[in-house]
């Protein structure tokens, strides 16, 4: 079959839309960005090309010819991963706290609430709790956990680094660990990071308080990143190898499970 050409969109940002160039079926979003980013998502690599309005339909086939092979590299490295797998919130689960296997036990009785004892992670639920139910129960545990960490690490890494402390929050995010808008003033923080070891929550603090001094991934933002924490390369590499997606780690012989490009 025929790849058709893409339509050219004017005026507002168009809404994303499936595209197949090149024989690769994708995700398409114009928006007013000034480059191309092309990005391919675990778990079932996903591919997502992001470019500027009024973008010829022949430059972006030739961007993703350009980089099919890279795209279908990656979209088998990720297939070959094991798959995210259901979690029923029931006794005998492995769920991790700080970066530490713990033990899911569900205690049916007439309280609620989450207890961690040594490496037992015990889940208080009435008779009418359901998955659901259990399971936004524990999410709430990890955020208050996460943001009771966030003050004390804002506060010591903004002093570090000469910023004003930003506001921040905690969210869910599917694809990234952290998120900052420097003219807001406001960093987001994924609430996977509860699960991860706390230098990795501290490592990630750290990347969204540089973009308050250096918007973009460039040399300067690596630099700032290596004066202040030196090893960040290392933890950075922690965090693509259990991706966000994943309730427990890969096993350490896998490849790294998360990639992404950005053309410029």
């Amino acid at each position: 079959m025929r790849d058709r050409a893409p339509k050219r969109v004017s005026g507002a940002a168009a809404p994303a839309r499936t595209e197949r160039i090149a024989g690769i079926e994708l995700e398409l979003v114009e928006k007013r960005v000034k480059r191309l980013s092309l990005r391919v998502y675990p778990p079932d690599g996903r591919v997502r090309l992001t470019v500027p309005r009024d973008t010829p339909g022949t430059v972006i086939r030739a961007t993703v010819a350009e980089r099919a092979e890279w795209i279908r590299t990656h979209q088998e490295r990720f297939r070959a991963l094991p798959q995210p797998q259901a979690t029923l919130f029931v006794s005998g689960e492995t769920h991790y706290v700080d970066g530490q296997p713990t033990t899911l036990q569900l205690v049916i009785g007439s309280t609620t609430g989450v207890r961690l004892e040594g490496n037992t992670l015990s889940l208080l639920a009435t008779p009418q709790c359901d998955r659901a139910v259990r399971e936004a129960r524990l999410e709430a545990w990890y955020r208050r956990r996460l943001q009771a960490a966030l003050p004390p690490l804002v506060e010591e890494w903004s002093g570090r680094m000469g910023v004003r402390p930003p506001e921040y929050r905690v969210k869910r995010m599917s694809t990234r660990w952290g998120s900052c808008n420097p003219r807001a003033r406001r960093i987001w923080l994924n609430l996977a990071l509860a699960r991860r070891r706390p230098q990795l929550l501290e490592y990630v603090v750290v990347h969204e308080l540089a973009h308050l001094r250096v918007p973009d991934h460039g040399p300067a933002f690596k630099a700032l990143m290596s004066e202040q924490m030196p090893n960040w390369r290392r933890l950075d590499k922690e965090l693509d190898e259990w991706p966000i997606w994943a309730r427990t780690p890969a096993e350490p012989q896998l490849p790294p499970s998360s990639s992404q490009a950005s053309l410029y």
